[in-house]
C-alpha cells in the first residue's frame, strides 16, 4: 500500500513538473492593447501566451506602462503592435525593454487611409521613392513587406490597392497606400517628430474597424508566431484560417446585411474622435463631425469648434452622436443637451471586460454595429 501512494505521489510531481516546464517553454507573446491582444489569441490558441500591455478599458492615448509591464516586454519572446502611431509614447519603452526583442508591426500590410481627408501637402512619401513603415529602423526591408503583402492579399482574395491619388482632401475613403510604404510620422518628442500623429492628413490608426483589416492582422500574427515557433506552425495556420472564416461571417452574413437595414440618408456619423474612419468607408457611413479633433483624445476642442460640431448636428439633423467608453463623455453630452439627439456609447480602442457586451473582437464589432444601426434607425 505504501509503495502505491508512493508511486501515485511521484507519477503526480512529474505530471506537474512536466506541466510548469510546457508552461515556460510556450511562446511568451505581448500585445500592445486589447483588441490585437484578443485577435493574436485566436491564432495562438492554446500553443503561447498572450498578454495584453495595455488593460481592458483603458485608454491607449493616455496609457503608461507599469514596472510589471516593462519587465513583461522584456521576457517576452514576442511583441506585437498595431503601428501607424497608435501606440504613440509606449514605443520607446517597447524598444527599450529588449534590444533582441522581435517587434512586429501587425498592420503593415493594411492600407492607410488618412485622418480627417487626404492631404496631399502634409504627405511624407511619394509614389516610386523607396519608404520605411513608421517604426523605421524597426521596419524590414520594404521590399521583403511587399513580398509578404503580396502574398497576404492573395490568399485572401482581396485587392491590394495603389497608393490613392485622390485630391479632394476632405474624402476619408482613399488610402494613402499600404502602411510598409508610408512614413506617417515620428512620435512626440522623438527628433523629426511631428508633435501631433494624428493632424488632418496624417495617417488614421484605427484601422481595426474595417473586418478586413483584422484579416491582415490575423495572416501576419499566424506567419510571426510561425516564425518564432516553428513546431506549431500548423496549429497556428489552422487556428487562422478559422479565425478568418468566422470574420468573413461576421462581416458578410451579419454585419453587412444588418447595415443594409439602415437608410442611406441616415448613415451619418458624429464621434468622441476620429475612430470609425475604416468602418465609415468599409460599410459606407459618412463621418461628419467628431469632438476631439484628430486621431488622438487629448486636448480640449475651443468653443468655435464646439459651436461648429452644434451647427453639424443641426445641419444633418442626425438621430444621435456616439460617445466612448474611454474617453470622457461631458462635453458629448453637454452638445447633445443642446441639440436634442441621444448619445450612445461604443467601444472604440479596446475591448470589454467578460462580463460585458464585447469580451472579444467578434463581440466588439458586432455590439458597435448594433448599436449604430439601432442609434440611427428612423423612428416609426
Amino acid at each position: 500500500m505504501l509503495k502505491t501512494r508512493t508511486l501515485m505521489l511521484t507519477l503526480i510531481c512529474l505530471l506537474l513538473f512536466v506541466n510548469v516546464l510546457q508552461a515556460q517553454e510556450r511562446l511568451q507573446v505581448v500585445a500592445s492593447f486589447s483588441i490585437l491582444a484578443d485577435v493574436t489569441q485566436q491564432v495562438a490558441g492554446a500553443a503561447a501566451d498572450v498578454r495584453s500591455l495595455i488593460p481592458v478599458g483603458a485608454d491607449p492615448h493616455t496609457f503608461t506602462p507599469t514596472p510589471q509591464d516593462l519587465v513583461a516586454l522584456a521576457q517576452a519572446d514576442l511583441v506585437l503592435v498595431s503601428g501607424v502611431n497608435f501606440e504613440e509614447g509606449l514605443l520607446e519603452a517597447i524598444v527599450n525593454a529588449g534590444a533582441d526583442m522581435p517587434l512586429i508591426v501587425a498592420s503593415e500590410c493594411v492600407m492607410i487611409l488618412p485622418v480627417g481627408g487626404h492631404d496631399d501637402e502634409e504627405e511624407e512619401h511619394e509614389e516610386g521613392e523607396e519608404a520605411q513603415g513608421d517604426e523605421g529602423a524597426l521596419s524590414e526591408d520594404v521590399a521583403a513587406a511587399s513580398a509578404r503583402c503580396t502574398a497576404a492579399y492573395a490568399e485572401l482574395g482581396m485587392e491590394m490597392h495603389e497608393e490613392s491619388e485622390q485630391e479632394d482632401a476632405e474624402h476619408r475613403s482613399e488610402p494613402l497606400g499600404p502602411l510598409y510604404a508610408l512614413d506617417c510620422g515620428g512620435h512626440e518628442g522623438e527628433e523629426g517628430g511631428s508633435g501631433d500623429e494624428h493632424a488632418h492628413g496624417s495617417c488614421d490608426p484605427h484601422l481595426w474597424t474595417n473586418p478586413e483589416n483584422v484579416m491582415l492582422w490575423t495572416l501576419t500574427i499566424r506567419d510571426a508566431l510561425s516564425a518564432a515557433d516553428p513546431a506549431n506552425a500548423a496549429a497556428y495556420a489552422a487556428n487562422a484560417a478559422a479565425y478568418i472564416a468566422a470574420l468573413r461571417a461576421l462581416d458578410n452574413e451579419e454585419l453587412m446585411p444588418l447595415v443594409a437595414t439602415l437608410p442611406e440618408a441616415n448613415r451619418v456619423l458624429i464621434t468622441n474622435h476620429e475612430t470609425l474612419g475604416y468602418f465609415a468607408a468599409h460599410y459606407d457611413f459618412e463621418l461628419v463631425g467628431v469632438v476631439y479633433e484628430g486621431g488622438g483624445t487629448t486636448g480640449e476642442p475651443g468653443a468655435a469648434e464646439v459651436a461648429a460640431l452644434v451647427d453639424t448636428i443641426r445641419s444633418t439633423g442626425v438621430a444621435a452622436i456616439f460617445a466612448e467608453t474611454t474617453v470622457g463623455d461631458l462635453l458629448i453630452q453637454r452638445v447633445a443637451e443642446e441639440t436634442g439627439v441621444i448619445v450612445a456609447t461604443l467601444y472604440s480602442d479596446t475591448l470589454s471586460a467578460a462580463d460585458e457586451p464585447a469580451p472579444t473582437y467578434l463581440d466588439y464589432m458586432r455590439y458597435n454595429v448594433q448599436t449604430i444601426v439601432s442609434a440611427l434607425t428612423p423612428a416609426n
